[in-house]
């Protein structure tokens, strides 16, 4: 038994041996051959190498080893080298690089059509980053990549904004918004509506899509509208006297109008409103007095009679005589009755008229069919004994559509 036992270890040794020399040599022809492949890449220089650019859409472009002058060292670890100068120089021939092979990227856009904006689709392009391109082609052949991918590895300029950027869309929806109010200023019988028509005009797009509503043009249509009522409900009108015995103004708040019509246009508002006026006794009280009045301008010796907010006649007057000292008082106040075909009567004079509407004591309007003519300075040297003489046409259009308790504004 102990002699088979030494025989058994014999043999094991044996097979050890046998094994670890058949290591030793294949290690010892491993390393051989790693040298002689590496003495063999250094032989070739790297002229075989080929890189391939994979463009957008397909298409390749390529960059060789002997165009740069690759070379494989063959030390250990194995280095690569290559001519930078070359390598630009290769990289600048390509014909992803030539400008006229070129598609510029193109922002998605705002554009106009039809009194609204529509959202354009942004242009992708072909341009790409050239440090972007070189830092990975530079990558690649130090890999020993055979493949380059330029759009996986993002080398392409980009458009700043596409039609689903969150700037694109917002910017979209707040124009359209200001195109979509529809404000209307109804007073007086006038009407002035601020629409996408006007609206069109005051906004526009200024840098990084931001959408700007021109405070200037939007103040210059409210002094515009406040101009259109210079002669009825613009001007400031100071009345002393009549049943109130306070002064009263009447002008439209420039300021806080255009404030508010700016708010009403971005927040794309459609109403009627009137003109926001000053705070005066004025306001307070001519929201007592509804949209029914007539008003008196005896400086510019015209008269306008408004019913529930409209316009229904105007016209040219005579007042009181200024130098034989029967002037027409100023001062609010409110129409006693209203009667036809009667007689006025005073010191010398009996005057029958078609139409007559007391409101201060024994002055009132009535036709005055002796007069020709109406307006301009008559009532300074030629005027009445204080009452409205009006043409026999406005004095109708008056009498059919007024009622007792109308306020009458009388002012210079």
């Amino acid at each position: 038994m102990e002699k088979e036992i030494n025989n058994y270890n014999k043999f094991i040794s044996k097979c050890l041996a046998t094994f670890l020399s058949i290591i030793l040599a294949l290690s010892i022809i491993f390393i051989n051959t790693t040298n002689v492949y590496a003495k063999s890449l250094s032989s070739t220089s790297g002229d075989e190498y080929v890189l391939k650019l994979i463009k957008r859409g397909g298409t390749t472009e390529e960059i060789k080893g002997k165009d740069i002058n690759l070379k494989f060292n063959s030390t250990d670890p194995i280095s690569i080298s290559y001519n930078e100068q070359l390598l630009k120089q290769c990289i600048d021939k390509l014909s992803c690089l030539n400008p006229t092979n070129v598609t510029e990227p193109k922002s998605s856009n705002l554009e106009y059509r039809n009194y609204s904006y529509i959202i354009t689709p942004e242009v992708i392009g072909s341009k790409l980053n050239k440090e972007k391109l070189y830092t990975n082609v530079v990558m690649a052949i130090k890999n020993q990549d055979s493949e380059l991918n330029l759009e996986i590895l993002d080398c392409y300029e980009h458009p700043q904004y596409t039609s689903n950027s969150p700037e694109v869309i917002y910017a979209a929806d707040t124009i359209n918004k200001y195109l979509s109010a529809n404000i209307t200023y109804s007073y007086g019988g006038m009407v002035q509506v601020v629409d996408k028509y006007k609206v069109i005009d005051w906004i526009s797009i200024g840098p990084n899509l931001s959408i700007i509503l021109d405070e200037s043009k939007v103040r210059n249509f409210v002094e515009g509208l406040a101009s259109s009522y210079r002669n009825s409900l613009g001007t400031s009108i100071k009345v002393n006297g009549g049943y109130s015995g306070n002064n009263h103004g009447w002008a439209i708040n420039v300021d806080e109008e255009t404030r508010t019509l700016i708010s009403l246009i971005k927040s794309g508002q459609t109403l009627t409103t009137y003109p926001s006026y000053y705070q005066t006794s004025a306001s307070s009280y001519f929201n007592n007095v509804s949209d029914t009045f007539v008003e008196i301008d005896m400086t510019n010796q015209h008269l306008w009679f408004y019913k529930n907010g409209y316009l229904i006649v105007q016209s040219d007057i005579v007042t009181g005589n200024m130098s034989a000292g029967y002037a027409t008082p100023s001062g609010t106040y409110k129409l006693y009755y209203k009667q036809k075909d009667t007689v006025l009567r005073g010191p010398g004079y009996a005057s029958p008229v078609s139409f007559w509407m007391p409101f201060n004591g024994g002055i009132g309007l009535h036709d005055a069919n002796w007069r020709s003519e109406f307006g301009g300075e008559i009532y300074k040297n030629g005027g009445s004994h204080g009452c409205i003489n009006l043409p026999y046409s406005t004095a109708k259009s008056i009498y059919d559509n007024i009622t007792p308790k109308t306020t009458i504004i009388c002012y210079y």
